[in-house]
């Protein structure tokens, strides 16, 4: 059978050994028959078989053959003639397939992969996903259910034992990660979607590359899949409905970046010195808690401290960094550390952001940018978290540990659990996440200050984040992980507003303990703050929200620490706001926020 031709112009395709394949199939279609017969005249003349007697149905090597003729020697001499004419027949054959064999004793044309391919493919075989990421974890969230498929570009790389490395050059043999990849000095992993209709993968072998190449079917002008058209070059951002998740930043987007960095980086040494004598007295274990807050999210940080406290965890190592004067009364009031970079973030807005990507969402996601880079370069770890997280466990404890099965990585994010494009290939959280200070994340951070013009145009410092981070992965080694989801120790708005109810409530019930709950996924404060007060995590008392620490005090009390037996509760208010939404107790009576939606309970 004639192989396909390549396209006028290029070099033609050499033919396919299908004659080789066919033969495979051949021979152990008559092996299998030779059991089978065999099997059912046993069945017939004795009525019973042996319980320590077997059979093997495949087999096509000549010992395969002689351990088929040993069992049944004793058989009829109807039964013996048959075996006997079936194996003239696979004894014919292999001595076809075996009769132009390599050193390793296995026959190029017998292989699934040609000559053609010029060493490029030698064999395959597949590994259970829990043991390939048990075994190779690379940091992504594990994601889907189907094994990894491994494939093996040189001979030598092929499995050790003999019968596995034929059956990886003519089937996909199933090998644990060990034993596929013994002989892999080198592995590349490349991942695609779980589902993705009509997608096709091209392994090419060519000089080597880091990124993957993407084409879709679109018109020459862009726009959404047409499957009329031609498979066109577009950038890895590009969506089936033709919208494009990563944009080159505008002009006016560069320009305001250069006056942002112009003055972060002018006023960097005098600024670092003024933190120094700060970071110093607060960090343990050479460890600083940075959060970053504006008056109107303030709420949320006070929660996050009586939260805390009510449960008797320790925030003595963390380390605020207020952009308005206002805020940073309150977190001292509170009684904790601050840093107020008036240079930085003086310019900055006070009031909350109304939605997710506002002008004040994004006007603050560079201070988030700024206050890690600054706390990295001074040689501290730090655990970054946003102002809606509560803790039921002191996460550092996690981090900590040297037993940990991830301690080994540079940098761990929470889950954000949307795994779009837009966030590929780690869809890490930037609103929780741990750093190990070395010079893989001290550079990092710097590379990320220098790329927040991204952060400007995309409205999201997270998708800039993992842009950045993702290049800093593969060309420099740094070890990302991400925390899956699935896990039970970091949850957030994926799972109050996505999972199955069933997790949600062994939360409320306490039948599972997890370390911190970060209320993302959700559109402003107002909800956040109904969305913790249903769960039974709002700490804070009513007549404190939205006011300053003179409100509430009176002029001239601003003792380190007063606020904190003024406004925190002892006990959680705990209020039903919607009934469709997670809540520590049943709250049937009350509205669904989402029109038709029935009681979570």
């Amino acid at each position: 059978m004639a192989g396909l031709q390549s396209r006028k112009g290029s070099h033609p395709t050499k033919k396919f050994p299908l004659s080789a394949i066919c033969k495979y199939f051949f021979v152990s279609a008559v092996s299998f028959y030779v059991g089978f017969v065999t099997a059912y005249s046993k069945f017939a003349v004795d009525h019973k078989k042996p319980e320590n007697e077997s059979y093997n149905s495949s087999g096509t090597t000549s010992r395969d053959m002689q351990s088929l003729e040993a069992k049944f020697k004793n058989k009829s001499h109807e039964d013996e003639l048959t075996i006997k004419a079936l194996h003239n027949t696979i004894a014919s054959l292999q001595k076809n397939l075996s009769s132009n064999t390599n050193g390793a004793g296995i026959k190029s044309s017998g292989s699934l992969f040609d000559s053609s391919f010029g060493g490029f493919l030698q064999g395959v075989s597949k590994i259970e996903r829990d043991d390939f990421f048990g075994t190779y974890d690379y940091g992504s969230p594990n994601d889907g259910s189907a094994p990894a498929l491994l494939l093996y570009h040189g001979e030598s790389t092929l499995p050790a034992n003999p019968t596995k490395a034929k059956e990886a050059q003519i089937s996909i043999v199933p090998l644990s990660a060990q034993e596929a990849t013994k002989n892999c000095d080198f592995m590349h992993v490349v991942t695609v979607p779980k589902k993705r209709e009509r997608m096709c993968t091209a392994v090419v072998q060519n000089f080597e590359n880091w990124h993957v190449q993407k084409w879709m079917r679109q018109g020459p002008h862009g726009g959404p899949l047409d499957s009329s058209q031609p498979l066109r070059s577009v950038n890895r951002g590009m969506m089936s409905k033709g919208s494009r998740a990563f944009k080159v930043p505008e002009k006016a987007k560069i320009e305001q970046h250069w006056q942002m960095l112009t003055k972060y980086l002018g006023n960097f040494e005098e600024v670092s010195a003024q933190l120094k004598s700060i970071a110093e007295k607060v960090a343990v274990k050479n460890t600083i808690i940075v959060l970053t807050c504006n008056f109107g999210q303030s709420e949320l940080l006070m929660n996050f401290v009586c939260n805390a406290k009510a449960k008797g965890l320790d925030v003595s190592n963390v380390l605020v960094f207020p952009t308005d004067q206002e805020t940073k009364d309150l977190a001292e009031s509170m009684g904790l550390a601050t840093f107020h970079d008036e240079k930085n973030f003086g310019h900055l807005p006070k009031a909350e952001a109304g939605h997710y990507g506002d002008r004040k969402f994004v006007a603050m996601m560079f201070a988030k940018a700024v206050c890690v880079h600054m706390v990295n370069f001074l040689g501290y770890d730090l655990l970054f978290q946003d102002v809606d997280i509560v803790w039921y466990k002191n996460p550092l404890e996690f981090f900590h540990d040297p037993t940990n099965e991830f301690k080994d990585f540079d940098v761990y994010f929470q889950d954000d659990g949307a795994h779009s494009p837009r966030y590929a290939p780690y869809s890490a959280n930037s609103g929780f996440y741990y750093i190990r200070h070395n010079d893989l994340t001290r550079y990092f951070l710097t590379s990320l200050i220098y790329s927040a013009d991204l952060i400007l145009q995309s409205t999201s410092h997270q998708q800039a984040l993992i842009q950045v981070m993702a290049e800093h992965a593969s060309q420099f080694g740094m070890r990302v992980k991400v925390l899956s989801r699935e896990m039970d120790e970091f949850p957030g708005g994926w799972h109050y507003n996505r999972k199955k109810k069933d997790f949600m409530k062994s939360i409320a019930k306490e039948e599972i303990t997890p370390i911190i709950f970060h209320m993302s996924w959700t559109m402003n404060k107002a909800n956040k703050i109904k969305y913790f007060k249903q769960m039974g995590e709002w700490y804070y008392k009513d007549q404190c929200i939205e006011k300053t620490v003179d409100e509430i005090l009176g002029g001239g009390h601003t003792e380190f620490g007063a606020l904190s037996s003024e406004c925190c509760l002892a006990e959680a208010n705990f209020q039903c706001y919607y009934r469709d939404k997670p809540s520590k107790k049943p709250c049937r009576d009350s509205p669904p926020i989402d029109k038709g939606h029935p009681s979570f309970w």
